[in-house]
């Protein structure tokens, strides 16, 4: 019997944009044993400005559901660990087509190294 994961889709009203630089879910989205409430605000895809010219439009529009399940785990860390919050983030980022081309392959473990050394460094989450 082969295991399948159940990853959730995003449709258009998953989320609405809140104000100039956040966005609240609309409904509550589910992902293993973490659920994101309807009302939740975030401030989307997060990427450092100097590699921002390595992701396009379509990545950053990607990436917008392993956003908000990351930062609900981000501030709910008394129920999460770090590399949870990770893993999930990265599960849901490559499954919605992040790294998906030969040419794109690095991206997921550049997000990976970005987060893990931001969450560890900066929000001193061990």
């Amino acid at each position: 019997m082969v295991k399948t994961t159940s990853y959730p889709t995003i449709n258009r009203l998953d989320f609405a944009v809140y104000d100039e630089k956040h966005y609240v879910t609309m409904k509550d989205l589910t992902f293993r044993n973490v659920t994101v409430p309807k009302g939740f605000i975030f401030d989307g895809v997060s990427v450092p400005w100097f590699v921002t010219w390595l992701f396009t439009h379509n990545d950053l529009k990607r990436g917008i559901m392993a956003a908000a399940f990351h930062d609900f785990m981000c501030e709910n860390k008394d129920k999460f660990s770090r590399r949870e919050a990770t893993s999930i983030l990265m599960k849901l980022w490559k499954q919605a087509g992040l790294g998906s081309r030969w040419y794109t392959a690095f991206k997921p473990w550049l997000v990976y190294c970005f987060v893990e050394a931001y969450q560890m460094t900066q929000k001193g989450w061990k």
